[in-house]
Order: structure tokens, then C-alpha cells, then sequence
């Protein structure tokens, strides 16, 4: 690996680009090391996966995808064969959206080390959604005004009230599109029988994409509530709907991960958001790591896996 801290614009730039990243979010230099260290360990994911023997602990390939528009989205995604062609159906399903102005391959390594870990032997469908393109922001969920939030940790107690109550423009469509991608990765994963049941369906996202996955398990039937939330790096939004739509998801697996040293989203983001839900009834396992804006290292990859672990081994 090459020393992030060295490397100039322009060769942060190439290395990020080499991982299919984007850097359209990154506001200064400082940014962009954090994304270059991101598509560091994403390139060494994929040596790793490249180099693994075939036949291992997993039953499905985990680095096969193929292109499905699911809720309207293109999505890859990662599912055995029978599954795709709906003659089996799947055990489990996992939906992972990215970042702001990021790609749907962002978190493609992730899903792999739940499929891996979590899931060995056991049949899955991995589904990446890409975001619609803004013109302004590169890829988005809904309209993000990223500058607001990284002043939330020096603003005054009105300012922020107001900021994490208020609806971004585009979150109700995303929201019904949402839902419909979760009906569909439900249809999917149950091949030619009945759909694969929410409590068999993890949920998570990183940065922007934390805050929409909990925003969009929130807003399903307590019927249809999803086995778990993986939010990782987010932050709140529309508080007092999250807050009116906890009574009916009581016991909601949430895992919050945020790293310290975050200058985009600043850590207290993440515990308004872990005291919001304690205080509402979900059960919620709390993480920092000393990264940035960015996903932390191996520690947290094991926090994510026994989470995915405890979610999915819940009897139905």
C-alpha cells in the first residue's frame, strides 16, 4: 500500500478513482486521504478475493454480481444461481447503501465479510443500490446539506433542534422507493415461494446512507419490521418522526459505529442518534473507532459480524 499521508491531489485522486470511488463529497485534502485510505482497503479486499481458493466456507461465490433494478434503483447484486432464477429461495438478505456521492460498490467488501463470517453455509442475497445521480452533491439518497451538519458541533441548541427535525427535499420519494426495493429483495430472496420474511433482512448504510436505512426501516409496518439496522458514520434526521415511528419497531436491533475523529459528521451525531433510540425502546449496541469519516478497521468489521450474527439467529 502506498503512504496515504504523502500522496498529492492529483494521486489521491487517481487511487480513489482505481476503486470506484468518487470524491465529489471530499471538502479538502483531509477528505480525500480519508477516501483514499477507504479505496486502500477496498483494492486489498478485492486482491484477497481474487487470490481464495474456490470451495470455501461460504455456499455462494461472494464476488459475483449481477446488474437487477430493484425499487426503481440498479443494484448489484450477489445471490446463488438457484436463487437468481428463482428456483431455491435464500436464508437471509442484506441491503447496504452507500455514501453520499459514492457508488453502490462502495460497500461491496462489507457485504462480503457478513457473507464470509456471519452467513458461512448459509444462503444470501447481498443487494447494493445505487443512488440517483444530483447534480450538485454526485450520487444522493435525498438533498443532504453536508456543511450544516459538520457545523452541528458548534451550533447553538436552537440551531441544531431545528436541523435535525427539519425533512430534506426527496426523502418521502426515496423513502416509497425504498420500500418498494425491500419488497423486492423479499420476492427475490423467497425464489418461486412466498417472500423471504423481514426479520430475515438486515438493513444498513454508511454516512447518508445509515441515516436513510433506519429512516426506511422506520417506516415499515411493525408487521414487516427488518432483523436489524447496521448505521454506521450517520447521523439524525426528522427526529420527531423517528421518534413517533419507534413505538411500533420496540426492540429494533440498531448497530451505531462512528469514528472520533470525524470532521464531516462529528461523533455527536451518532449519540443523538444511539439516545434517541435507547429512549425509545430499540436495542442498540454503541461503537467508536479513532478513524474519520470512514468505516474503522478490523475491530469494527468483528462488532459488525457478531451483529449480523445475533440478528439473524433470532427465531422467527
Amino acid at each position: 500500500m502506498s503512504d496515504v499521508d504523502s500522496l498529492s491531489i492529483k494521486d489521491l485522486k487517481s487511487l480513489i478513482e482505481k476503486a470506484g470511488l468518487t470524491y465529489a463529497d471530499c471538502l479538502d485534502k483531509s477528505d480525500l486521504r480519508e477516501r483514499a485510505r477507504e479505496a486502500e482497503r477496498l483494492l486489498a479486499a478485492s486482491v484477497a478475493r481474487q487470490a481464495t481458493p474456490q470451495g470455501g466456507s461460504s455456499s455462494q461465490a461472494s464476488s459475483a454480481f449481477v446488474t437487477r433494478k430493484l425499487g426503481g434503483y440498479e443494484c448489484l447484486v450477489s445471490a446463488p444461481a438457484e436463487v437468481l432464477n428463482g428456483s431455491s429461495s435464500a436464508d437471509f438478505a442484506i441491503i447496504m447503501l452507500h455514501g453520499l456521492g459514492a457508488t453502490s460498490r462502495d460497500l461491496t467488501d462489507v457485504g462480503e465479510i457478513l457473507l464470509r463470517q456471519a452467513l458461512a453455509k448459509k444462503s444470501a442475497v447481498l443487494v447494493f443500490p445505487q443512488a440517483p445521480h444530483d447534480p450538485m452533491m454526485g450520487a444522493a439518497w435525498w438533498t443532504l446539506d453536508a456543511m450544516k451538519f459538520m457545523a452541528l458541533s458548534t451550533a447553538d441548541e436552537k440551531t441544531v433542534a431545528q436541523a435535525i427535525r427539519e425533512e430534506p427535499r426527496g426523502l418521502d420519494k426515496c423513502r416509497a422507493q425504498l420500500s418498494t426495493l425491500l419488497r423486492e429483495t423479499r420476492e427475490l430472496a423467497g425464489g418461486a415461494g412466498t417472500p423471504l420474511p423481514s426479520k430475515r433482512v438486515l438493513l444498513g448504510g454508511f454516512s447518508q446512507g445509515a441515516m436513510t436505512a433506519l429512516d426506511t426501516a422506520l417506516n415499515q409496518t411493525n408487521e414487516e419490521q427488518v432483523a436489524g439496522v447496521a448505521f454506521l458514520s450517520g447521523a439524525p434526521i426528522v427526529v420527531e418522526q423517528w421518534a413517533s415511528r419507534l413505538k411500533a419497531h420496540r426492540g429494533l436491533r440498531v448497530l451505531v459505529t462512528h469514528g472520533r475523529a470525524d470532521m464531516l459528521l462529528p461523533l455527536q451525531c451518532s449519540e443523538w442518534v444511539r439516545d434517541l433510540l435507547q429512549q425509545h425502546g430499540a436495542k442498540v449496541s454503541y461503537h467508536t473507532h479513532a478513524g474519520g469519516h470512514d468505516l474503522g478497521g478490523p475491530d469494527l468489521a468483528k462488532e459488525l459480524v457478531a451483529f449480523a450474527e445475533d440478528c439473524l439467529s433470532t427465531p422467527l
